[in-house]
């Protein structure tokens, strides 16, 4: 147990990063302490930082009689992980059930320090073959990346408490899928529009012009809603990453008067601004109406979630600033800003334009500068010298 160095070098010297060997567990049978490798850095003061503080956790777990549990199933462990404060919490709180049976259902006759990496990975090739009982088609890579997660997630807090000691579902490679979101063009949403009930035209227009999340908009009370200023205000409780954002519609004239009507009508049989017959509307009530809408109409297919890729592209387009419209959506990393934003066709073909009138001005075309598009002449490549075949024999 220790501070060393793996590697060495021609000459017999240690070379390398250097390793840590730290106390793991303690066998329950034989008493004996179980010891584990890992790199820790180049530094050696680093490397005795993680020593020490991976000593000070294992004698602590000593100290307040937290062992592993290796007879616990891994049923139990998912059921203890989903209990936890932490997970129900979390906004996916109902899915992560739904997805917990999956993971049950496969791993139930296992104990949770009996599951291997190799068994992880068996399981995503299997549920990749299953067929969904809610949508009749195999699962996505998406949906067994979240069973995955969700896996995962439970494993590190059963390694925070003391009950397990490692991860099998850590580090294990993800199914790459093409982004679903799709821009809905300002012709297919009037026409889809027109055919929604009048009780899903307020939410629905509230997705297309905020770029809000279903479930923020469908949870969205009066108490969020300043009329007065023209802003919703969404605490850190309401959104999907904890974090508050202000959306100011105010300069939006089919949003002030959408939002001053709702308020004229009366909305004392029910806190929420959007509501059906004074009850809250579901999120299967919109995924149900929307696609009807879209099918009447015949546009799409598109999703609900489609309005929120929508808003993000016609943010970019307007020519409005990447910090602001990842304020307003709420995103956090450039590669989800990148994902919901959509290049059409006549972007791309203005994007080529302006890259032939660049070449055009530094002479590297062979339009020349000032000439008309349809004048340009094919490229003129030199010509090669012709060897005959007597000089390749000699």
């Amino acid at each position: 147990m220790g501070v060393f160095k793996k590697y060495r070098d021609r000459e017999g010297k240690p070379t390398g990063p250097r390793f840590i060997q730290h106390p793991r567990e303690r066998d329950p049978s034989t008493g004996r302490i179980k010891y584990k490798t890992i790199r820790a850095s180049w530094k050696k003061k680093k490397a005795q930082e993680m020593l020490r503080k991976k000593q000070d956790e294992f004698y602590e777990k000593m100290r307040f009689g937290i062992v592993a549990d290796p007879k616990m199933t891994f049923g139990q462990l998912l059921s203890w992980g989903l209990q936890q404060e932490v997970m129900q919490a979390k906004a996916s709180a109902l899915d992560d059930v739904s997805r917990a049976r999956y993971l049950k259902a496969h791993f139930e006759s296992c104990r949770a320090a009996q599951i291997t990496p190799l068994m992880v990975d068996n399981f995503r090739v299997k549920m990749k073959r299953t067929v969904s009982e809610k949508t009749g088609a195999p699962f996505s890579g998406t949906t067994v990346n979240k069973m995955v997660s969700l896996a995962r997630r439970v494993y590190y807090l059963g390694m925070d408490a003391g009950i397990v000691t490692t991860n099998p579902f850590a580090r294990r490679g993800t199914f790459k899928e093409p982004p679903k979101g799709r821009y809905i063009s300002d012709e297919h949403f009037r026409s889809m529009y027109e055919f929604l009930p009048s009780y899903m035209r307020a939410p629905v227009l509230t997705a297309y012009m905020t770029g809000m999340r279903r479930g923020e908009i469908l949870n969205l009370t009066w108490e969020q809603v300043d009329i007065s200023e023209g802003l919703i205000d969404l605490a850190a409780g309401n959104t999907k990453t904890g974090e508050p954002r202000r959306i100011y519609y105010t300069k939006v004239r089919k949003l002030r008067e959408m939002f001053s009507e709702l308020a004229k009508r009366g909305t004392t049989e029910a806190s929420n601004v959007f509501h059906w017959k004074g009850k809250p509307i579901q999120p299967m009530q919109v995924y149900r109406k929307f696609v009807n809408a879209c099918a009447r109409a015949g546009v799409g297919p598109y999703r609900f979630h489609d309005l929120r890729h929508t808003f993000n592209t016609n943010m970019r387009r307007a020519g409005v600033d990447q910090v602001t419209i990842m304020k307003l959506t709420g995103h956090k990393t450039l590669s989800m800003f990148i994902r919901y934003s959509h290049v059409g066709g006549e972007e791309g073909k203005a994007a080529m334009e302006s890259l032939d009138n660049h070449l055009a001005q530094h002479g590297c075309t062979s339009r020349k500068r000032g000439e008309p598009e349809n004048s340009s002449t094919p490229y003129l490549l030199p010509k090669r010298k012709r060897v005959s075949r007597a000089r390749l024999t000699h």
